[in-house]
């Protein structure tokens, strides 16, 4: 008896650590699937957008990965990548895909929100001049050196439908105030209306703002499309 005891509890030891080891093992495994269904999306969103550089990044969140995916739903996927611009200016862009679902190879997002955000210092040549161009403290744009004259101009960005106009609310010409809405500033501004270009996955501009990392185009889309 008490061999059999022994015998009983050495495989039941066995038994316990090879349970440990499978369930250490498990974690890795999901990860590892993870990140092959990240490649695969990341893939898709090089293949719709022309305009990426490198290869995004892709970031699956929720866990047990392996249980959303034997489901074909993904709850969010972060989607981050950079781009350019027709006038070669870089973008980065940030999207989030809500209610991911993988179906015969194509992944379809209920519904995603995405940010579009060009940096300021390659936005100055387009002001006319060398200006030089910051965020202030409301959120609106600082523009200092218009046309390579001490004029500096503060404008509030609006978007409408898919153009961005800029609207003066504050100039001054070497220190001095002047009227933001004196006809040669109005229509200096007016002259640098810009249109959305067309965003990946069918997303529409729904807003625009000013930060500390540049002017940022936001976005959202309803059932969109990877691949």
């Amino acid at each position: 008896m008490t061999g059999l005891f022994r015998a009983w509890r050495g495989r039941r030891r066995w038994t316990v650590l090879a349970l440990c080891a499978v369930l250490a093992a498990l974690p890795i495994a999901d990860r590892v699937a993870a990140g092959v269904a990240e490649g695969r999306i990341a893939d898709r969103v090089a293949a719709v957008s022309t305009t990426v550089v490198g290869t995004p990044q892709v970031r699956i969140d929720g866990f047990p990965f392996l249980l959303d995916a034997a489901r074909g739903t993904f709850p969010q996927v972060s989607v981050r990548a950079d781009a350019v611009t027709a006038e070669e200016q870089p973008v980065r862009a940030a999207i989030e895909l809500h209610g991911v679902t993988e179906k015969a190879d194509t992944y379809t997002a209920a519904s995603a929100d995405g940010r579009f955000t060009v940096p300021l210092d390659s936005l100055g040549g387009n002001s006319g001049g060398a200006a030089s161009l910051s965020a202030d403290e409301d959120g609106r744009l600082r523009i200092e050196g218009v046309r390579g004259l001490p004029l500096t101009v503060t404008a509030e960005l609006r978007l409408t439908g898919r153009t961005i106009t800029a609207v003066p609310v504050s100039a001054s010409f070497a220190g001095r105030p002047l009227d933001p809405s004196a006809p040669r500033i109005a229509r200096a501004f007016a002259e640098r209306d810009r249109v959305v270009p067309v965003l990946p996955a069918g997303l529409s501009p729904t807003d625009v703002t000013v930060g500390e990392l540049g002017v940022t185009v936001h976005a959202r889309g309803e059932d969109v499309r990877l691949g």
